[in-house]
């Protein structure tokens, strides 16, 4: 249908991706707001995950790491002293959903995303984990220097590590990468 209005092979592919999106982010928009986010078991779950997770690489570079629970989240403590909590914006469970949700939306075979997809959430996983634990050391050696960290320096860090995986997966992986080579070639 997209061809009787687009007759480049690239922009089909394109306007493809963008109406898939649109599609997978209302369906999780739903599906958070309705069914995940009320239940609470998946955030509780992952918030947990990564608290526990930061607690222990504190404790592997010598400063004893630990967890407690708090109001709607899990508090990150250095020497039993609280320092950070991850909550459910923190907890990476967005950048998971929207770093899978580009790459299934994406042209490319469905076997490599089938391993592409766990890979990069794994990549996003630890690098978020090791984000709360460096907070956690922001909070304990520098807490006026927190909140910029936060909120500039880590989302960076992660946003960028995330669009470094896409471009990985449009450069090597993609069908829509394979789709320009081959109109060059022509």
């Amino acid at each position: 249908m997209i061809s009787r209005f687009i007759k480049d092979k690239q922009q089909q592919q394109i306007a493809l991706f963008l109406i898939r999106a649109v599609l997978l982010y209302a369906i999780w928009f739903v599906s958070y707001d309705f069914f995940i986010s009320p239940s609470g078991t998946v955030d509780h779950w992952l918030n947990n995950r990564v608290a526990t997770d930061a607690a222990r690489m504190l404790s592997i570079v010598g400063m004893p790491g630990s967890t407690e629970l708090g109001n709607a989240q899990v508090i990150v403590k250095i020497n039993n002293v609280g320092m950070v909590g991850v909550g459910n914006p923190c907890n990476g469970l967005e950048l998971f959903v929207l770093f899978a949700g580009f790459i299934i939306c994406f042209p490319g075979e469905m076997k490599s995303k089938l391993w592409f997809i766990p890979l990069g959430i794994i990549g996003i996983y630890l690098i978020n984990t090791l984000r709360a634990a460096v907070l956690a050391v922001i909070q304990l050696k520098a807490p006026e220097h927190l909140d910029f960290n936060h909120h500039y320096t880590f989302t960076i860090i992660v946003y960028s590590f995330i669009f470094a995986l896409w471009m990985i997966w449009v450069n090597k992986f993609s069908a829509f990468n394979a789709t320009s080579k081959d109109e060059k070639s022509e």
